[in-house]
């Protein structure tokens, strides 16, 4: 019976590889857009490839965007700390989360 149990809970929990994991954080991309949100400031990135991504960033990185806007950027990154989700904006809520965050982004020079 232990067996057939062991091997049940196999099928349904995924080995530890198996798990999805974020992807690294990208060194640089094209910059198509930058939104202030409640949490961080949110870049739209395109990679070599044309795949868009969204990551977080610190607000004052969306400051500085604008003239930046559809440009190849360099990303510099950190782990930080933002508020969660589960606030939904709420200023007085103390939960948080950590994530990695954009800190610096300079346009890059192609030759």
């Amino acid at each position: 019976m232990r067996m057939i149990l062991a091997a049940g809970l196999a099928l349904l929990v995924p080995a530890a590889g198996a798990l999805a994991q974020d992807p690294a954080p990208p060194a640089q991309g094209l910059l198509q857009g930058a939104e202030a949100g409640d949490i961080a400031c949110y870049l739209r990135l395109r990679d070599d490839h044309g795949r868009s991504r969204n990551v977080m960033a610190e607000f004052e990185i969306c400051e500085k965007a604008g003239p930046l806007i559809g440009q190849r950027v360099a990303l510099s990154w950190r782990q930080g700390r933002v508020q969660h989700p589960a606030c939904q904006g709420n200023p007085d809520c103390r939960r948080s989360q950590q994530v990695m965050l954009v800190t610096a982004m300079t346009p890059v020079r192609r030759p």
